[in-house]
């Protein structure tokens, strides 16, 4: 696994270090590492290669390999991990005030920030993490790519909708709420790559799963497929073989999503 640091990272904390902002910023991100945390115990249990590590200014960020191709109960087990960090945070400052370690104006300032993260972070918007787990729970009954748009078109349509109702107004948060309506974008233009990869990581790791027999052309996540065709059927295999890029053609790697 590697580490890296972001460049911006180090720009923040030194800031930070100027301005007596140092021991605020410690603490935040503290609470944002608590919550990667829980992402990394549960992928590490899940046996997910663990790609990559990276340090920003505000907490981690994790990168995985063949996240979303794989079963999607673990799956949504690893995206619960983080937010549910986070019911456990108040206990830990609770200790740390009772202590004395943290005084108790700074303890309710953090539990104010620690409550707004886990709330933001269960918006059903991609991609964070309610919304990588609004589309793990369409994996269970929509075929692959379906599954794919219909979570990323459910959070383009409800950005503008949660910043009208729910956000205060600001630079700030506009910015934000942009970086999610790209990042879906992004995402739907990606997603033939992305389908050829899982492809090809299920033909590389073929499922033990309940059989569907359908008449689609795409392939069910959480089932082992069988094709109705003019000739009969068609094994998931064989569809596979058919479907996935030959080996000098095969879709670039992908980096792996990052939660």
């Amino acid at each position: 696994m590697r580490i890296k640091v972001s460049f911006f990272t180090v720009i923040v904390v030194i800031l930070a270090f100027f301005s007596h902002g140092l021991v605020p910023l410690t603490h935040v991100f503290a609470i944002m590492a608590l919550h990667e945390t829980g992402h990394l115990v549960v992928a590490a249990l899940f046996h997910y290669p663990i790609r990559q590590l990276t340090v920003y200014p505000f907490g981690l960020a994790v990168t995985l390999e063949h996240f979303g191709d794989r079963d999607v109960g673990e799956e949504i087990a690893v995206l619960a991990a983080g937010p549910l960090m986070h019911l456990l945070i108040p206990a830990l400052y609770a200790l740390l005030k009772q202590w004395g370690w943290v005084s108790p104006v700074m303890t309710a300032w953090l539990m104010q920030i620690n409550a707004s993260v886990l709330w933001f972070n269960l918006l059903p918007l991609y991609p964070l993490d309610g919304g990588r787990i609004v589309a793990s729970l369409l994996h269970c009954f929509l075929p692959y790519g379906k599954a794919e748009r219909t979570s990323r078109f459910l959070s383009i349509g409800l950005i503008p909708v949660v910043f009208i109702t729910l956000m205060h107004a600001s630079v700030m948060t506009l910015a934000v709420f942009l970086f999610l309506l790209v990042s879906n974008i992004l995402s739907l233009r990606q997603l033939h790559w992305q389908r050829l990869n899982f492809y090809c990581y299920r033909l590389r790791h073929p499922p033990h799963k309940p059989v569907k027999i359908h008449h689609g052309q795409d392939l069910y996540r959480q089932r082992c497929n069988v094709f109705v065709t003019r000739g009969g059927f068609e094994l998931e295999g064989q569809w596979l073989r058919r479907h996935c890029p030959s080996s000098s053609a095969r879709p670039p790697r992908s980096p792996g999503p990052m939660i």
